[in-house]
């Protein structure tokens, strides 16, 4: 982490939840380019149990915030900082799920509370057109989203009490530690906060395969149970190449541009 003194915000501590074992170097290479208030700590719990792992990083916690993470993702330096600036209670970004279509992590809640109760295996994911706004958009009343990268001020923190992150609620099978979290803020009043000009990336091991897709092989990702295609994924063709020998196909492999060429050549498209 890099600190930075007067940088205009409080310290705090942010608080990973990760497993016995370190998964992910761009976890690790995010977290130290992260730009941080002067004095700000970092607090990581190794364990199976998510729920605990965050509930024991809120007990050591020192500050004015934290600003739970799992060690699955990665984020732009200036992400926390970008955070703090919003000056509300609770906010957070957006994250992918991991499992194919790749969905937001936020979910709709059930159209009808008072009959359903304000949980159900049949609820929807959010589509990505619904968080295609700019800035923050509160979420409704009833919805539910992860706790990947939310960034909760400590008189929040308080106000719940031990244990903040609760499994079992929901459904006793399962964890849902964050969506429970999520109903208990809205409970209490509290609006959760969704910026929507900022995505986690959200890591996961994937199945490179392929898969005939009108009549002919294309690469395809396998992600689950469920395969993606890439009909349009090809290397770059080299039109000025002399013409192959036999059973070579003309085409040259080359270096694909870097995140931010990319990102230059999107804001510089005419709408």
């Amino acid at each position: 982490m890099i600190h930075i003194p007067n940088s205009g915000f409080p310290a705090g501590t942010i608080i990973v939840a990760a497993g016995l074992q370190p998964r992910y170097y761009e976890f690790q290479m995010a977290l130290e380019g992260l730009q941080v208030p002067a004095g700000t700590k970092l607090h990581i719990e190794r364990s199976c149990d998510v729920a605990q792992n965050f509930n024991k990083g809120i007990k050591a916690m020192t500050g004015d915030w934290a600003w739970f993470m799992g060690d699955d993702h990665s984020f732009d330096s200036l992400a926390l900082m970008r955070l703090l600036g919003h000056l509300v209670p609770v906010v957070v970004p957006i994250a992918p799920c991991k499992v194919a279509p790749w969905m937001p992590c936020l979910m709709h809640g059930p159209a009808n509370p008072e009959a359903d109760g304000f949980w159900h295996e049949d609820m929807l994911l959010y589509d990505w057109d619904e968080l295609s706004g700019a800035g923050l958009m509160a979420l409704s009343r009833g919805d539910f989203i992860g706790q990947a990268g939310m960034l909760v001020r400590k008189p929040v923190l308080d106000r719940i009490g031990y244990p903040w992150f609760k499994a079992g609620q929901l459904d006793k099978g399962r964890l849902q530690e964050d969506m429970m979290f999520c109903h208990e803020l809205q409970e209490m009043g509290y609006t959760v906060w969704v910026d929507q000009d900022m995505v986690l990336d959200h890591y996961v091991h994937m199945g490179v395969t392929a898969r005939r897709h009108q009549g002919r092989w294309v690469p395809a990702l396998k992600s689950g149970k469920q395969v993606v295609v890439l009909p349009e994924a090809k290397p770059a063709f080299m039109p000025n190449m002399p013409i192959p020998p036999p059973g070579k196909s003309p085409v040259c492999w080359t270096r694909l541009p870097d995140e931010s060429a990319y990102a230059g050549s999107v804001e510089n498209t005419p709408s």
